[in-house]
């Protein structure tokens, strides 16, 4: 059964009310005013108030008013206990939030009718407390479930570049390796003519002649091979130092791509942040395409989370890729085109996606977005790509993406962003556009 407190000034009343419901199975506590009614209420709160509205100290429709302030009791049902004449009070007490009343004198079983529909009342916002609590736990789990899933996919992207990514790192590390060591035997053939020529000098000091002495510094610069050594030096410094930039964009671009969420947005050049993900996603579509690229040079800095965005974008290429990778087949009819645009719009940023891959089939569109949904064979995906780029796009960019496709002739997805800060982006260098191409 309920607790019940009883708070009216007049001992004969709260006494009567307490007998008639503690006969009805009810727990019983008597505050014999307004103030000491509610420090009763906070120490220990009961499932229903009975409440009188005349009492000195502090009456009963401002016990009232406190106990719908306060959030610990906010939901107790009040029942008011009033004279026939108190009808104002009544109404006054009703819009300020009180369940119901009772009007002296009462019946035993009006009484008791009226705090078991209250202990009802209290009990279904008891359970209804309870699921909101249970629910909101579940978000909380399920927030953080999400946030370690979209990690455990950051991972396990960059698992599968790995190979990929050591294999772009390996050339550039490849020609650097061969250049210093070209640089290397190149300065000792220097290093040789220099004491020669050191040699002969002090000759030619001792005999006092210089006749023969041309000769033999022409047939010193000769054996040296002074001017392939004065071209070949020079492209070989710059081959290594073009090589080692791209290890470092390389290397930049995964520090930025494996930063773990939870950062706040920053302003992004969107062009660069996508020719980085070009760059280390190299190895899955070299192989089967031709890169072509048309960025707008007017793009401003976008606002966003740039690994998650990357991540995005990493996922739509991936998926281009496999898409050619169908159509091309073994490649004797040589490569597909992979297609990667940008343009603003308006307020917004358009990243376009595409490929002349195979098309998606109109009894899957649908489903593509779909979490697990894949048409791949068991073990080869989990079907998660396009899902978890929606999701980056949509629910933490404010963003849309949609695709337009036709079998047998490719398929473009369209991001489209919000722009948050009109400042134009860099142009994009040649450079970078090199690296990205290959």
């Amino acid at each position: 059964m309920a607790t019940v407190l009883v708070v009216d000034d007049t001992p004969d009343v709260a006494s009567l009310m307490a007998r008639f419901l503690e006969r009805a199975g009810h727990d019983v506590a008597i505050a014999g005013d307004g103030l000491h009614g509610l420090r009763m209420a906070r120490a220990n709160p009961p499932d229903v108030i009975l409440l009188d509205i005349m009492m000195p100290r502090m009456d009963g429709l401002e016990v009232l008013r406190h106990l719908k302030e306060d959030p610990e009791l906010h939901l107790i049902p009040v029942i008011l206990v009033t004279a026939k004449s108190d009808q104002q009070d009544v109404v006054a007490g009703l819009n300020a939030g009180a369940h119901d009343y009772v009007a002296k004198p009462f019946t035993r079983e009006i009484l008791v009718a009226r705090v078991a529909s209250a202990a009802r009342v209290k009990q279904a916002n008891d359970r209804l407390v309870e699921a909101n609590r249970r629910l909101q736990e579940e978000i909380a789990e399920r927030e953080r479930v999400q946030r370690e899933l979209a990690e455990a996919r950051r991972l396990e992207s960059i698992g599968h570049l790995a190979a990929g990514i050591a294999h772009e790192l390996n050339t550039p590390a490849q020609y650097v390796g061969d250049n210093i060591r070209f640089l290397k035997d190149a300065l000792s053939d220097v290093e040789g003519l220099l004491n020669r020529l050191q040699f002969l000098v002090q000759a030619a000091k001792q005999d006092g002649r210089s006749e023969g002495f041309v000769a033999k510094v022409e047939q010193a610069m000769r054996d040296a091979d002074i001017a392939f050594l004065a071209a070949e030096v020079s492209k070989a410094i710059d081959q290594s130092l073009e090589g080692v930039e791209q290890v470092a964009n390389i290397v930049r671009t995964m520090k930025e791509f494996a930063q773990p969420g939870g950062r706040p947005k920053q302003a992004v050049d969107l062009n660069r942040m996508i020719l980085g993900t070009l760059t280390m996603v190299r190895n899955e579509w070299k192989y089967v395409a031709e890169l072509a690229t048309d960025f707008a040079d007017d793009l401003p800095p976008v606002a966003c989370l740039p690994a998650d965005l990357s991540q995005a974008v990493l996922n739509l290429v991936v998926n281009a890729a496999e898409a050619i990778a169908k159509a091309v087949g073994d490649g004797a009819r040589g490569k597909g085109t992979l297609t990667v645009r940008t343009r603003r719009d308006g307020d917004w940023v358009e990243v376009r996606v595409e490929d002349t891959g195979v098309g998606i089939p109109e009894s899957i569109r649908d489903h593509i977005f779909d979490p697990f949904f894949t048409t791949k064979e068991v073990g080869q995906g989990l079907g998660q790509g396009l899902s978890h780029a929606r999701s980056i796009v949509v629910e933490r960019h404010g963003g849309s993406l949609a695709f337009e496709t036709e079998v047998g002739r490719g398929t473009a997805f369209i991001i489209r962003l919000p722009i948050a800060d009109s400042t134009k982006s860099a142009p994009v260098d040649d450079r970078e556009l090199a690296a990205a191409h290959g």
